[in-house]
């Protein structure tokens, strides 16, 4: 099968396809976070910017594409809810840079605090514990985000800091009894200084095996990359920094991002808050 686009239809508008997909030179690549597998031979659907030769046709009426170039590195689900929003304002470039694996983990009942630092730490431990388990515990959450996934689940947040930094947690936990920190494999390693405080690290960041399906050859006027991961990623995956050498002005989610980012070499910004809906309203106020 045959699929024709015209790259100025919004990805809102195009559908997930549950098959293997090979797009031709010129596709926009932000069509390829909707297919289900990615491939260079065999494909069961081709996807092309030649509408003629097609047997379906997804197309935009606009005839202009925005002219701001945003290289946007994060992982899937991100890339297609933020895309899909935000690709008719920027010229979005996205990069299926990291995903998400579960691992082992024994569960600590004796804590009386337990912290989750992400949404995605949330979803990993509630696939191995019951809410029985927060019977005569206090729950916190690092950023407003994970605290309403976890409000949305019944739970009552105890502490959510003020900034999106793990500073103010650390400091807040500091006199607390027998916490218990749910998080990636890679953490703050802050919390290992506190003796009241043990880490149980629930999944881990991995490379996503699609990286190498979204190479670019241009500039950009903005980068965004929503974890350090999402940078270095690319790196591994390519094997040089030629990504970050070709943006103008890099944008990192929040601190910890922004001071890898620096650590390699670049300057980077950051918005007042750590999320990606205010990575890209940062932007906005910017062109």
């Amino acid at each position: 099968m045959i699929i024709g686009i015209s790259n100025n239809l919004s990805l809102k508008y195009f559908p997930f396809l549950d098959a293997k997909v090979k797009a031709e030179d010129g596709v926009n690549k932000k069509f390829l976070l909707k297919c289900k597998e990615l491939t260079e031979e065999n494909e069961e659907i081709l996807l092309t910017n030649d509408l003629d030769k097609a047997d379906t046709v997804f197309y935009s009426k606009s005839k202009s594409t925005p002219k701001i170039k945003v290289f946007f590195s994060a992982n899937k689900d991100d890339l297609i809810s933020y895309t899909s929003k935000y690709d008719e304002l920027f010229d979005i470039y996205p990069i299926d840079s990291l995903e998400f694996k579960p691992v082992d983990f024994v569960v600590d009942d004796s804590c009386l605090w337990v912290v989750f630092t992400s949404k995605r730490a949330v979803d990993f431990f509630f696939d191995r514990v019951n809410s029985r388990f927060f019977c005569f515990k206090k729950i916190a959450a690092v950023g407003q985000k994970t605290a309403e996934h976890l409000s949305d689940k019944g739970f009552k947040m105890d502490y959510v800091p003020d900034e999106f930094y793990g500073e103010s947690l650390i400091e807040f936990l500091k006199d607390k009894e027998r916490v218990l920190v749910v998080s990636p494999v890679k953490y703050n390693k802050s919390f290992d200084e506190l003796e009241n405080v043990r880490v149980m690290p629930v999944y881990e960041n991995t490379i996503s095996e699609n990286i190498r399906f979204y190479r670019y050859d241009t500039d950009f006027d903005f980068g965004l990359f929503s974890s350090p991961s999402a940078f270095w990623h690319i790196k591994e995956a390519f094997g040089s920094f030629d990504f970050a050498k070709r943006i103008k002005r890099i944008i990192a989610i929040g601190k910890t991002t922004k001071n890898y980012i620096e650590s390699c070499g670049f300057k980077a910004e950051m918005p007042n808050r750590a999320t990606i809906y205010d990575m890209f309203e940062y932007i906005e106020k910017e062109v």
